[in-house]
């Protein structure tokens, strides 16, 4: 669902809730639902008609920008490769479409490894942990210091699939995704993967966890930063909502360290916050890194 369309299914809710809640709440006060019966209608048709319009602007904005959009990322990514993971709530179109412009960037598809339910859940932890410690490639290592099953797992996929020097050989490669896929925590993508020199992780628009405190956000923060670590770059790309507090790309802003090294873009379902995606990957690999998107956590809309 786009930015537009979400902020015009939101407008909506609130109408109706409010307007619904004045009947049921106050049936006998005085000017009660009779009274403004009329007014409530002229409310909800108003909230309607501006989410109508707001859903409008967002999707001519979209087309309008779909047309620029390859010119607007360049070659940006020339001769380098991109390795693209999605949560299990990450928007499908948003994933496609972030994999296709990296190639119109001139990126090297590395290709897109797809997270099933459970391993952003807190009854997997235990497991995930024991799972890296068992099957770390030759030489790599995991943090004494971070314990955190996000972190962990994520050292262990990044040093599985990172390209260039130190690369883990292709059967190293292939008993981590075996052992994680076989453990069922790959939904799709781990029989297409190759080494990449920078990751994009794609999720949803989640402010916290389902009904698990905030683990699996928490969780998506952690991953996104022991990527870091061990690749040439990560870039966590979400909806609006997951820049709030507690929402994915909100840890990473809210955490000193992490924000210094991890780009974040909290508008990834629509075409500008695409365009920045690719822009931060490439800011990535030269080393830099920024908050980007419309919350009000962001540093700026895109990369300069």
């Amino acid at each position: 669902m786009g930015a537009g369309k979400t902020t015009g299914v939101v407008s909506l809710g609130i109408a109706v809730g409010t307007a619904l809640g004045f009947y049921v709440l106050a049936p006998n006060v005085e000017g009660g639902p009779t009274a403004v019966d009329s007014e409530a209608q002229s409310r909800l048709t108003a909230e309607t008609d501006r989410a109508d319009l707001e859903t409008a602007e967002g999707e001519a904005s979209d087309a309008v920008l779909s047309e620029l959009a390859t010119d607007a990322v360049g070659d940006d990514l020339a001769d380098r490769s991109v390795l693209v993971m999605a949560t299990s709530d990450a928007d499908d179109e948003a994933v496609n479409a972030v994999r296709a412009l990296i190639g119109d960037a001139g990126g090297e598809d590395a290709g897109t490894l797809r997270f099933d339910p459970s391993f952003t859940s807190p009854d997997s932890g235990d497991e995930l942990k024991s799972l890296a410690a068992g099957s770390l490639p030759t030489g790599a290592s995991l943090s004494e210091d971070r314990l955190d099953p996000g972190y962990h797992v994520g050292e262990l996929l990044g040093q599985s699939l990172s390209g260039g020097r130190g690369a883990a050989s292709a059967s190293d490669r292939a008993v981590v995704l075996g052992a994680l896929g076989n453990a069922g925590f790959f939904a799709d993508g781990q029989d297409d993967l190759s080494p990449a020199d920078a990751v994009v992780v794609v999720t949803g628009g989640a402010s916290d966890g389902d009904g698990d405190g905030n683990y699996s956000t928490r969780f998506v923060a952690d991953l996104v930063s022991a990527l870091d670590a061990t690749t040439g770059g990560v870039v966590l790309a979400g909806e609006h909502g997951s820049a709030e507090r507690d929402g994915a790309v909100g840890l990473v802003r809210g955490d000193a360290d992490a924000t210094e090294n991890v780009s974040t873009v909290d508008n990834v379902t629509t075409v500008a916050g695409r365009i920045t995606v690719v822009r931060a990957v490439a800011e990535q690999l030269d080393g830099d890194a920024g908050a980007y998107g419309s919350a009000s956590n962001a540093a700026a809309p895109t990369v300069e």
